[in-house]
């Protein structure tokens, strides 16, 4: 399993939130009762795989390198 982008899971959080903001916050299947994470705390998340996707994707661009640079003394 490889593992998952950032921007992908910061896809997977917008679609949360536009749910839960069409109103499926919870709902109900027989017996069971499930209820989604709260908007704050999706909007923490998505702040944060925003940052990381940025990261993400200027890391890309650049070709992923590191460049160090020696100096003498």
């Amino acid at each position: 399993m490889t593992p998952e982008s950032y921007s992908a899971r910061l896809n997977k959080v917008r679609e949360a939130i536009d749910k839960i903001l069409s109103g499926s916050q919870s709902w109900r299947f027989g017996d069971r009762h499930y209820t989604r994470a709260d908007l704050p705390t999706l909007y923490k998340m998505e702040e944060r795989f925003e940052r990381m996707a940025a990261k993400e994707r200027a890391a890309n661009a650049k070709g992923g390198r590191h460049r160090v640079r020696y100096i003498g003394f």
